[in-house]
């Protein structure tokens, strides 16, 4: 989406096989490869600037636009291998595509039954505060259900505050996905999945999510 011009094939592959250092380095050796991955990526994009193309009047903007999407998608993504080693890792994988999933399957139906007063008709003119609270309601309930019953090492007040912060999470990141693809003039983000806005529409709720849900588990010290 940012590269509307296109790219050479050689810097689509070096694009391609720098961001796959993210989940390699996650999966591997946990936050202090993801990070480690996330040092080696901008060094790579400056260096590689610096030595094949230092005169191109382009060179840093092209660099910028690949450390945006670095940053998006494998990294915030890669947050998901973090978690699944951890106790319960998968379980608290499947609460936080449930709590997704459950928000947007009610602020679907909210919307299209109840839906009258527009959230944000700049970046998104379908998307209504009926639908929004709706999709709050089902996330809360969904995850708070969920956790209770495969969680329960987590107090159920901890469990309903995480449910409501990953609804708004997850309803702020679908914005800015479609805030990019706005701004970047395109209506679909893909053409892999058709009818539904390419891969990243299915994705962009969950990249801010996998992140908050690790650090909510840092944060109460989960073993």
């Amino acid at each position: 989406m940012v590269f509307q011009r296109g790219l050479p094939f050689w810097w689509q592959a070096f694009y391609v096989a720098t961001g796959l250092l993210f989940p390699l380095g996650a999966s591997g050796l946990g936050p202090i490869g993801l990070h480690g991955a996330l040092f080696l990526v901008l060094f790579a994009a400056f260096s590689t600037t610096l030595f094949a193309a230092p005169t191109d009047s382009g060179g840093i903007s092209r660099a910028a636009r690949f450390v945006l999407g670095w940053l998006y998608v494998p990294y915030l993504l890669s947050y998901v291998l973090l978690i699944q080693p951890l106790s319960s890792g998968n379980r608290w994988v499947f609460f936080a595509l449930l709590i997704t999933i459950a928000n947007d399957a009610c602020a679907l139906y909210s919307g299209k039954y109840f839906g009258s007063h527009k959230l944000y008709p700049q970046v998104s003119p379908n998307k209504t505060i009926e639908g929004s609270l709706g999709g709050v309601m089902g996330g809360i309930v969904v995850g708070t259900l969920f956790g209770s019953l495969f969680l329960g090492a987590v107090p159920i007040k901890w469990l309903i505050l995480l449910s409501l912060i990953l609804v708004i999470i997850g309803q702020i990141g679908d914005l800015i996905e479609s805030l990019t693809k706005r701004l970047c003039g395109v209506k679909d983000a893909g053409n892999i999945l058709p009818g539904h806005g390419g891969i990243l529409d299915r994705l962009d709720s969950l990249l801010f999510v996998f992140p908050v849900v690790w650090f909510f588990l840092h944060w109460i010290d989960y073993p």
